[in-house]
């Protein structure tokens, strides 16, 4: 497969397309130079050492993006009607989202738009070239098949629904060995245990949905298996209750049925991300957990494309 950039961007409902498909079709920009997808500044803090050659590492930080892209439109007609849509639709008091497919590889990050102009010309009649900056305050692409979607949707990599059910089904006596036409008799194993990976490139959070679905349940708890860290949030559920705990660092959410409730974490509980790789989850609650569902959704971060 040919190497291809296939760029869109979208503000305030408006789009805009560059570079090319996959199947090679046009967009209606072709880029001519574009940087920053690959990777943001980094930011290393250190100590001089008094006694010992070097310095310590004290911290390391990954600095907001910029992306800038040199671009031209492929259409030289109509070129006043093209002039005036490309003003209206770089407007910087919107926040816009770029998707690129970088040779089939595909990210998506929201910007600021940090400046943009018209390339200079001495013929009107010429082709209109841009040239725009993007600031991404979040440095990180996120996976494109995860963003965005439902946390209520049950899809493989995104949303995982447990769903408790009895250990096991006791069948009385008297219809042991009866089945009825067109059914299999058996049982189903209680679960309280989901693996998660996290195929990107740093730690990641997680939205995570407990609903009273059959009944009240009291205070639940998540538990990152093998880390030592949980969440816990002591309030009383009702039949039918929302409990949604956002554990990514940008938005800590705690929010019972819309209504913050933050202050009813544990105290003991601390706040965890999705480490790259494997990562198990337990469930919890003190009382009634079988009342519980339980649903995840997170999205894994890349330091680039």
């Amino acid at each position: 497969m040919a190497n291809f950039i296939d760029l869109t961007l979208e503000c305030n409902g408006r789009t805009m397309t560059f570079g090319k498909s996959e199947t090679g079709v046009k967009r209606e920009f072709g880029i001519t130079k574009i940087e920053g997808l690959e990777s943001s500044e980094y930011e290393i803090s250190t100590t001089d050492n008094a006694l010992v050659d070097g310095s310590t590492v004290d911290g390391k930080r990954i600095k907001k993006r910029p992306i800038h892209i040199e671009a031209t439109l492929r259409d030289d007609r109509n070129n006043e009607a093209n002039r005036q849509r490309i003003i209206k639709f770089f407007n910087s008091k919107y926040v816009g989202k770029l998707t690129v497919d970088y040779s089939g590889t595909k990210r998506n990050i929201e910007y600021e738009l940090e400046g943009w102009n018209f390339v200079a010309t001495s013929n009107v009649y010429n082709q209109l070239s841009i040239v725009v900056d993007l600031m991404c305050p979040d440095p990180f692409m996120k996976n494109i098949d995860n963003f965005g979607q439902n946390m209520a949707d049950i899809s493989k990599h995104i949303a995982f629904p447990w769903r408790v059910v009895k250990r096991k089904v006791v069948v009385p006596e008297p219809y042991k060995g009866l089945t009825l036409p067109g059914q299999i008799a058996g049982y189903r194993t209680l679960t309280k245990e989901v693996h998660l990976p996290n195929d990107g490139d740093v730690p990641t959070g997680l939205q995570i949905q407990f609903i009273a679905e059959r009944g009240p349940a009291k205070n639940p708890k998540i538990t990152l298996v093998g880390s030592g860290k949980f969440f816990r949030v002591r309030i009383d559920m009702k039949q039918g209750d929302v409990l949604l705990i956002d554990t990514n660092m940008r938005h800590q959410v705690i929010e019972l049925n819309g209504e913050n409730v933050y202050q009813k974490i544990d105290r003991l509980s601390e706040p965890f991300e999705l480490q790259v790789g494997s990562n198990y989850l337990e469930y919890d609650a003190d009382e009634n957990y079988t009342n519980l569902d339980v649903r995840l959704f997170y999205t894994p971060l890349y330091l680039g494309v």
